[in-house]
């Protein structure tokens, strides 16, 4: 019995191998039970004591991009819903004369519809930015508190951020290339109604044309970005963090959700073009297409 005892206190603990060879998880006093991983509580750390954590270069360089990225989102959301707030004014609020309170003319004012799209979704954008201040807050708190505790392993944070950066170029090169698409087709639609003497769409056109320019600048620049912080997180581990495999799943599961959102969205823009068309062939007794 005794022997036994012995035996089993020198067999070393299967749970604790698999810490080790597990890249994730270098020191770590969770313990794994079948299927669920159960953390062990962390104490909570005063500021000043989170505040001392030195923290490597080159993760701290990653929680600060971070910071940066979720700043310029902050930063543009917040510019644009201003700008986008000011037209709409412009477009509603009317002096007893009919003329808007700063008397500028009426053609150099875009119209309200694309001002309040663009502050919807400048909102939004902000939102979620506060959203992800929040939690790399939160995980950057952790990770602190795990080296306090004398625990090493890759932060929850920068494993996350390196999925996003393997779906970013993919979403962001859908995202563009959808603007490009429907943005010069409203662009080139707008001009050739300009044309005409009845309408005047200078400012339109002039806010498509600079969206336009801005998403060119912005889709370069956040390429730029994306592979040099791949490049930064890869060469300071030896290896890249997350499995080929996986990451091959994550660019197929990015670009699915993607071609399902553009070719909704080109079917809902086709319906709201050619119904009408349809409708208006209809009532002049004509056929809807030449052939039928």
């Amino acid at each position: 019995m005794n022997n036994e005892i012995m035996n089993g206190i020198q067999q070393p603990n299967p749970n604790e191998q698999n810490q080790i060879k597990n890249p994730n998880y270098v020191n770590s006093s969770d313990s794994v039970f079948g299927e669920n991983k159960f953390r062990g509580i962390t104490p909570e750390f005063s500021k000043k004591e989170l505040e001392a954590v030195t923290v490597n270069k080159r993760i701290a360089k990653e929680i600060k991009m971070e910071k940066y990225k979720i700043a310029f989102l902050m930063f543009t959301s917040i510019i644009c819903s201003i700008v986008s707030a000011f037209f709409i004014a412009l477009n509603y609020i009317k002096l007893q004369d009919g003329e808007n309170f700063l008397r500028i003319d009426p053609k150099l004012i875009p119209s309200a519809a694309i001002m309040i799209t663009i502050l919807i979704l400048s909102s939004i954008v902000m939102v979620i930015a506060l959203i992800d201040l929040r939690h790399i807050m939160i995980d950057v708190k952790g990770y602190k508190s795990d080296l306090l505790m004398g625990k090493e392993r890759i932060p929850f944070f920068i494993i996350k951020s390196y999925k996003k950066i393997v779906k970013r170029h993919i979403y962001l090169n859908w995202t563009c290339f959808g603007i490009y698409l429907y943005g010069g087709l409203t662009t080139l639609i707008l001009f050739l109604v300009n044309k005409s003497d009845k309408v005047s769409l200078d400012s339109e056109i002039m806010i498509f044309i600079v969206i336009l320019s801005l998403t060119a600048i912005i889709q370069i620049f956040s390429l730029i970005f994306n592979y040099s912080r791949k490049g930064n997180i890869d060469s300071f581990y030896g290896y890249e963090i997350v499995g080929v495999a996986e990451q091959i799943a994550l660019k197929k599961a990015a670009n699915k959700f993607c071609m399902l959102i553009f070719f909704t969205i080109l079917a809902i823009v086709l319906l709201v073009i050619f119904i009408p068309y349809f409708i208006m062939r209809k009532k002049s007794d004509k056929k809807l297409w030449w052939f039928l």
